[in-house]
């Protein structure tokens, strides 16, 4: 049996943007259910002194959610077992910014928005959570423009009953479920349903799926573009959460077009989250 790696800080880049705080209540809700750090980023191209009474209010949230009565203080966070910093990246590119903010905080998971190809901010574009999804070292959960994700933002309550991961030879699929069990064991459900995609004809190993007794496995295969099916899927059975493993590029076409993983960001069709094939590989295959 596979020993799953610990979550316990989790970045949340923000630009206080509306797509910003969906992103944010995902990372709070995770932070609560795993006792993990909070850190904050804000990436500002000059103003090293921002209106952070305009960005997202930790304490303020978990009221709101129930978690804390008014009148709550610091310490009453702190009781929860979760520690907050905020921190502000000044005259930096977006993505480089986070991914050394990644490196500094240690950070185990970072939880972005994205705004699809028309970002109203540099950093909510592709062209860095890309980078910073596929380039990174840790998990990257997307939260899509206009998609309201898994977790209420008004109420804290989390929805994750259907997961879907994409999966091949090749990068081994392990280290995506992995990375979902994290995700569902801290945000239980009364039931939960996994199911894995393969799209091509040579069938994928699936003896690395560890579920709990509550959950129920599904598998499924198909033929054609993996971007095409992989997203028709994940639209049609409504996916709270669709999972790929990550090694970047391969070859001339991808040079060309893209990975797989890289094209499913601009347009993801459900909260994505993204696992480095590297993530946890010490532990595939031991006993």
């Amino acid at each position: 049996m596979r020993t799953l790696a610990a979550i316990r800080s989790i970045l949340i880049p923000t630009d206080f943007s509306d797509e910003a705080r969906v992103a944010f209540a995902h990372a709070l809700r995770l932070s609560v259910a795993l006792k993990a750090e909070l850190e904050v980023l804000l990436v500002e191209p000059e103003n090293d002194q921002p209106a952070w009474k305009w960005g997202p209010h930790v304490r303020e949230t978990l009221i709101r959610w129930g978690y804390l009565t008014e009148g709550a203080t610091d310490e009453d966070v702190a009781a929860l077992g979760i520690r907050v910093r905020k921190i502000v990246a000044v005259g930096r590119e977006a993505d480089r910014a986070i991914m050394d903010e990644i490196v500094s905080s240690h950070a185990d998971l970072v939880v972005m928005a994205t705004h699809g190809r028309t970002g109203i901010r540099q950093w909510l574009q592709p062209s860095v959570t890309a980078p910073v999804a596929l380039k990174g070292s840790v998990p990257v959960l997307l939260i899509p423009h206009n998609h309201r994700g898994f977790v209420n933002l008004d109420t804290g309550e989390a929805t994750l009953n259907r997961i879907l991961i994409a999966v091949d030879q090749r990068p081994h699929p392990a280290p995506a479920f992995d990375a979902a069990n994290i995700l569902a064991t801290a945000l239980p459900q009364e039931r939960l349903f996994l199911a894995t995609l393969h799209v091509g004809a040579q069938p994928v190993e699936t003896d690395w799926i560890e579920p709990l007794p509550s959950w129920t496995v599904l598998h499924w295969t198909a033929s054609g573009g993996v971007v095409e099916n992989v997203t028709d899927t994940a639209r049609t059975w409504s996916a709270d959460l669709l999972v790929c493993v990550t090694e970047g590029r391969h070859g001339f076409l991808d040079a060309l077009r893209g990975s797989t993983v890289e094209r499913l960001i601009h347009a993801p069709p459900a909260p994505m989250l993204i696992v480095p094939h590297e993530w946890g590989t010490d532990q595939i295959g031991t006993s």
